[in-house]
């Protein structure tokens, strides 16, 4: 059986599947990486599937988290009010500095599972799908700095700025297209890794409710 973790977006709520994955390895004694083929987030579950990739523990990623709240989003009250005037609600230095912390400097295809990132180019409307070289023509992303990563796809339109790469490819979030990435973990898992439909099970994280699929 093929075991795939599906994360999806929702800000500072990517508490939740942390703290949830953080009983779970508790519970087990072992990293919950281990016990997956290939992980998919989006947004705030993208950062959560780049730290477990990455190797840090799910109470690890929780205490991002726990830092990351009051940090990023609590800003200043005259900042946040400019974004009816059509600026972002918040700034992204403070998020870009605490993902810094965390991840370093480390890049995409240091991951040790299969990942898959979703976010979307602001020019062109096309999804642009950051992916770690688990087939042999993936070779544009694995260089990526995680940071980059996770930014791109959590620069959710109002609340945060788009991010550019240094390419020169501005990036919003991937819950632009893909709040819940199920769908996008099974097209990948079939139709790029050419694992049968039967033998997958999702483990589908998403705000209020948990499904294996």
């Amino acid at each position: 059986m093929r075991k795939i973790l599906a994360i999806d977006g929702g800000g500072v709520q990517g508490v939740l599947p942390a703290a949830l994955l953080a009983e779970v390895e508790d519970a087990i004694g072992r990293p919950v990486v281990e016990y997956f083929d290939l992980i998919v987030g989006t947004s705030t579950g993208g950062i959560v599937a780049l730290g477990l990739g990455l190797g840090l523990s799910a109470e690890k990623i929780l205490k991002l988290y726990e830092e990351l709240g009051p940090y990023v989003f609590g800003g200043n009250r005259l900042v946040r009010s400019l974004q009816h005037w059509g600026f972002a609600k918040y700034q992204p230095k403070n998020l870009k500095a605490t993902l810094a912390k965390w991840f370093g400097d480390q890049r995409l295809g240091e991951s040790s599972v299969r990942l898959v990132v979703p976010s979307t180019n602001l020019e062109t409307g096309e999804v642009y799908i950051f992916k770690t070289a688990h087939v042999a023509r993936f070779e544009r992303d694995y260089k990526v700095p995680v940071v980059d990563v996770a930014m791109a796809t959590a620069a959710a339109p109002t609340y945060f700025p788009t991010y550019w790469l240094t390419s020169g490819v501005p990036l919003v979030d991937g819950g632009a297209w893909a709040n819940n990435p199920t769908g996008l973990a099974v097209v990948e898992a079939i139709g790029v890794l050419g694992w049968p439909r039967e033998e997958i099970c999702v483990l589908s994280l998403i705000a209020a409710k948990i499904t294996c699929q």
